[in-house]
């Protein structure tokens, strides 16, 4: 009898304990999670570095946690990318399509193939892609395949999503068949809508290259802010005014916790919180390091062993390549002059990505060049005056100078820049093979498509008249990566092709 008294006594406790942890439980407002990543559209990373999988096994075991998870990625994606110049960013559209994001931002990125390809592309997507402030310029309204806003259901938190695509979608990747509305118009009109709708929270997903948006948060237009984590951004996120710096390009997915908190007189307030998950912290997920390892192996097989042995050391990290000359810009510009023959060749600093040191000794590829030049540009032969190609060196130092990927890198021509002077009077000195540049004369020079259709700033050269030659119908990369080749080792140096005499070193800017 002792005996099933205590055990009575024992198992009473243990409900007793149970309906306390329940009740606990009960009273803890249910939560919604976001989880935020962007600016990852490459599949090539070094072997220890965690990737596309990795992410995808994030969002799996964070799910396993708190069923009302939401994978909310804020563009960048789509390219530009080793394998998109081959594809037109399509790999990523599949990748992205088995790790299921919840709502995508449409960022400048997602335009590095162009206009047509963007919509055969988000027409593929199998999630949806947001823009609030560009729209299709003929019509005026949402741009095929798109929405202007968009809300997540199916958690506790009802949760309107915004998203502001940056200007240089048009200026720089050339999305012309698209308009911008005014940023400020635009954010308050879709958070109008969708607290109409009856949301909770107002997220906004912020690709502008960086415009500090806090004012929005602190005056409640929205609640929360996700800027794509771009180079040099101060901020990644503004969550009620917690404000974090890191994000994808440190290898951190941004985790925001969202419910409302019951005050006594029954009112109901937004709370958040946020953290920082280390992608290296998760397994892989076994589909999604299927489907990449498919299109690395691919890629290995079109880009093949070294082409070229390296002889000294050099750089095309970012910094350099957009503010100075560069041993690797010089070897582009060189082997685009030759395809086609001309005069001179300008080419803008952003269209070399690769931000990798490499040293001599390295056996350059096919994939290194590959990577350095993702877009899948041709070189344009234009016939043009010597004013316009001293306006497109104005306007290359201009950038050089902001650090802007419209800096120009050049061959067969020596410019000498006083960076002190005031804009549009910097070029003091500037000779194509030794003579100085004629105003009124002709010159054969070659540039890339994307220039010569006026973007990136160059309008100069938008109504230049195109020449034709055998050379202009094939891709960059694939033309240097055949000058490469030929070459066998490459030995690579500045020359003083772009020198700034304001600097006592003149090396530049």
């Amino acid at each position: 009898m002792r005996r099933w008294f205590v055990f009575c006594l024992i198992t009473v406790s243990v409900l007793l304990a149970g309906a306390r942890v329940g009740a606990v439980a009960q009273n803890q407002p249910a939560k919604t999670r976001l989880l935020y990543f962007s600016s990852f559209a490459e599949i090539m990373q070094q072997d220890d570095e965690p990737g596309l999988a990795e992410l995808a096994g994030a969002i799996h075991a964070e799910s396993d946690k708190n069923p009302n998870t939401f994978f909310v990625n804020g563009g960048a994606s789509f390219g530009p990318s080793v394998f998109g110049a081959m594809d037109n960013g399509a790999h990523m559209v599949d990748i992205l399509n088995a790790i299921s994001p919840s709502v995508m931002a449409i960022g400048k990125r997602e335009f590095s193939y162009g206009f047509d390809n963007f919509i055969l592309n988000a027409l593929s997507a199998n999630f949806p892609l947001v823009t609030s402030n560009l729209v299709d310029a003929s019509t005026g309204g949402a741009i095929d395949a798109t929405y202007q806003t968009y809300v997540l259901e199916g958690g506790p938190i009802l949760v309107g999503v915004i998203a502001l695509t940056s200007a240089n979608s048009i200026l720089e990747y050339g999305a012309d068949q698209a308009r911008l509305k005014d940023i400020d118009k635009a954010t308050r009109e879709a958070s109008a809508l969708l607290r109409e709708e009856g949301v909770d929270a107002v997220i906004l997903l912020a690709d502008t290259d960086y415009d500090d948006l806090g004012s929005y948060r602190a005056d409640g237009i929205v609640d929360v802010i996700f800027y794509a984590h771009n180079f040099d951004n101060p901020q990644s996120l503004d969550a009620q005014g917690k404000l974090l710096s890191e994000g994808a390009l440190d290898g951190k997915i941004i985790a925001v916790d969202l419910w409302l908190e019951q005050s006594p007189d029954g009112t109901a307030a937004l709370r958040s919180s946020a953290e920082l998950l280390d992608l290296q912290d998760y397994a892989p997920a076994t589909e999604v390091a299927a489907i990449v390892s498919d299109y690395r192996a691919r890629l290995a097989q079109l880009l093949g062993p070294g082409i070229a042995e390296v002889t000294t050391d050099f750089d095309t990290f970012r910094a350099n390549i957009r503010s100075r000359e560069n041993p690797f810009a010089n070897l582009v510009t060189d082997a685009l002059r030759a395809q086609v023959n001309a005069d001179v060749m300008i080419l803008n600093s952003g269209s070399i990505r690769g931000n990798i040191a490499y040293p001599a000794g390295h056996q350059i590829s096919r994939g290194d060049i590959q990577r350095e030049l993702p877009f899948g540009n041709k070189t344009a032969l234009l016939l043009v005056t010597g004013s316009d190609i001293l306006e497109s060196l104005e306007h290359g130092v201009d950038c050089g100078i902001r650090g802007d990927g419209c800096f120009t890198h050049v061959s067969n021509l020596m410019v000498e820049y006083d960076s002190s002077r005031p804009r549009g009077s910097r070029v003091v000195n500037a000779k194509i093979g030794g003579q100085a540049i004629d105003p009124d004369s002709s010159y054969r020079l070659a540039v890339s498509d994307f220039m010569a259709g006026g973007n990136d700033g160059f309008t100069v050269l938008k109504d230049a008249e195109r020449l034709y030659d055998a050379g202009t119908n094939r891709l960059i990369w694939n033309v240097v990566a055949e000058y490469v080749e030929q070459l066998g080792t490459i030995s690579l140096r500045t020359e003083g092709r772009m020198v700034d005499v304001a600097k006592p070193d003149n090396t530049g800017l």
